[in-house]
């Protein structure tokens, strides 16, 4: 049976069904409380679907952050680099940089953007994005993202602090590499998206989107899905040591 019922411990509703029904997705519980006519019930449990996975998905990213902190603080700066390099360019990235090849940049977009949804991007951390289109590409805005967004500001909705400072003391780049978008203080867990950039510049000549890091974190950061590679302008080349090609096939 559903007891979806608040929590003192946590201060917040949490289900705290029956022994049989605990294993019960939430997706298929919203069913049944639909199909049962208890569509308030139905209403608060589609609300509480993304920050069932809250803890989980925080977790992982705060400890990948940590990870990243530790090799660079124990073996450097450039075998942290080196780590998220091996680890991304084999069954990660270019796995999915092969899938999106082959798709429309709208539709690198819409899949991007369910990406973004359950990365519990916005300041609620509800998946919230603003989408923009012009003439010449699309645009994720996250105001923040939900993992080095959340991270560089801090957890309003956990109340805990920058992942930068005091407890964790996690690190930043201390100065300007390549394979940082020649910019000193990013943080360790964000260099990931500067290399999605290279690899695809590697293995293609271009990326399939590029990324605005802003240094201020309370400021979003943004991807960037251009319509044609010609539309991309050279800085997002020169800044990972590169040159933009002349010509695309």
């Amino acid at each position: 049976m559903l007891k979806f019922e608040e929590w003192d411990l946590i201060k917040r509703k949490i289900r705290q069904d029956d022994v049989e029904d605990l294993g019960v997705p939430t997706g298929d519980m919203i069913c049944r409380e639909i199909d049962a006519g208890n569509l308030e019930t139905a209403k608060e449990l589609a609300q509480y679907f993304v920050p069932e996975s809250k803890g989980l998905h925080d977790l992982y990213c705060d400890w990948t952050y940590d990870i990243f902190d530790k090799v660079a603080k124990k073996y450097g700066e450039e075998a942290m680099y080196e780590l998220l390099r091996d680890t991304q360019s084999t069954w990660m990235m270019r796995r999915t940089w092969k899938g999106l090849l082959k798709m429309t940049p709208f539709q690198r977009l819409i899949l991007n953007a369910e990406i973004f949804r359950a990365h519990r991007c916005g300041p609620r951390q509800m998946g919230e994005l603003t989408i923009t289109e012009d003439d010449e590409k699309y645009t994720i805005l996250c105001d923040p993202c939900g993992s080095g967004g959340r991270m560089r500001r801090g957890d309003p909705i956990d109340g805990t602090p920058s992942r930068l400072g005091k407890p964790y003391n996690f690190g930043k780049t201390s100065k300007p590499y390549w394979w940082s978008w020649s910019q000193e203080g990013v943080p360790y867990y964000c260099v990931h998206c500067a290399i999605n950039e290279i690899l695809m510049i590697e293995w293609g000549g271009w990326p399939l989107w590029v990324t605005e890091y802003d240094p201020d974190p309370d400021k979003p950061c943004s991807w960037l899905f251009y319509k044609k590679p010609e539309y991309i302008p050279e800085k997002y080349w020169t800044r990972l040591g590169f040159r933009k090609p002349e010509k695309f096939d």
